[in-house]
């Protein structure tokens, strides 16, 4: 066989197999809990592909990017989660609005929204996140002293960095939302005295909070109680109230009745009524016969 007849076999048998290895390089598969962007020719051409079994152009016409997008994922602001080697050092030290210095370390949770605004807006969206949020945490730092913001404002930090990140991402079309901002250390950066009077006051605030809290219960559970006791006595007295007028109103309709009885025949009803009184005082009365004595001397002795 000549040297032509070789190669032409090799090509034959060899391309087929190459182009086979092709096509199914190109099948990928998306999870329930992913989402994936197909590209041709460095163009989109399946945005946020839903999960199954999919076909795109392998290397070099194609490429696929497949990621989580229920998931939840975490932006450490101030620190790293992993060091990792030739990383750029991240301070946790702010300045803040009175020119003193903090540490302050958050945690930035968020979630995928569009993979394929992910993967197209910006070459380094997470890095953004990152940036965004130490932009957004020093801009509200600079803005108030640092009593307020180691004591009362920690809640207003958070809500005011959720928002000003989320505004920034979406300026940009990054499909990240941001779920939460978790504060995870924010003190005074020095040791010894200093700290410690710090964390004395923060205590201090905390047991006022405390003592705040426990009156107010208490304010809550005595109103109530008296409330109560309110509503109690006056349903009782308006009870009371309408029996009275009851037996006011039965009396005097009784007292008409018996006059206009009187009208119709006066003999007859005054002799009922002394006869009626009669039945009702006799009853109470006890009659006591004694037989006299000697010389006509009666001795009585009632003993009770």
């Amino acid at each position: 066989m000549t040297r032509d007849g070789v190669a032409r076999g090799l090509r034959l048998g060899v391309l087929p197999l190459l182009l086979a290895g092709w096509l199914a390089a190109g099948v990928y598969s998306v999870e329930s809990d992913q989402s994936a962007v197909a590209f041709v020719l460095g163009r989109a051409a399946g945005r946020d592909v839903l999960p199954g079994i999919h076909w795109n152009p392998a290397w070099p016409l194609g490429r696929v990017v497949v990621e989580r997008t229920a998931t939840n994922f975490t932006m450490p602001i101030g620190y790293r989660l992993l060091e990792q080697p030739g990383a750029p050092a991240i301070s946790d030290l702010w300045l803040t609005g009175d020119t003193n210095i903090v540490t302050g370390r958050l945690d930035i949770q968020y979630r995928v929204s569009s993979l394929a605004d992910l993967v197209i807006a910006h070459e380094a969206p997470r890095e953004l996140l990152r940036r965004a949020g130490e932009r957004v945490l020093s801009h509200y730092l600079v803005s108030e002293n640092v009593d307020a913001v180691l004591t009362t404002k920690r809640r207003e930090l958070q809500d005011f960095v959720q928002r000003g990140v989320q505004q920034i991402l979406d300026a940009h079309g990054v499909g990240i939302q941001v779920q939460a901002v978790n504060v995870q250390e924010l003190a005074p950066p020095l040791q010894g005295e200093v700290r410690s009077a710090f964390q004395e006051v923060q205590n201090g605030n905390a047991d006022r909070e405390r003592a705040v809290f426990e009156a107010r219960a208490y304010k809550a559970q005595v109103v109530a109680e008296a409330q109560g006791e309110a509503q109690r006595r006056v349903a009782e007295a308006s009870g009371e109230r309408h029996r009275r007028i009851e037996i006011a109103s039965g009396e005097a309709e009784r007292f008409l009745e018996l006059a206009r009885e009187h009208q119709r025949a006066p003999a007859v009803t005054e002799q009922r009524l002394h006869l009626e009184t009669l039945e009702r005082i006799l009853p109470r009365i006890e009659t006591w016969i004694v037989e006299p004595g000697a010389g006509g001397r009666v001795n009585v002795r009632v003993v009770r």
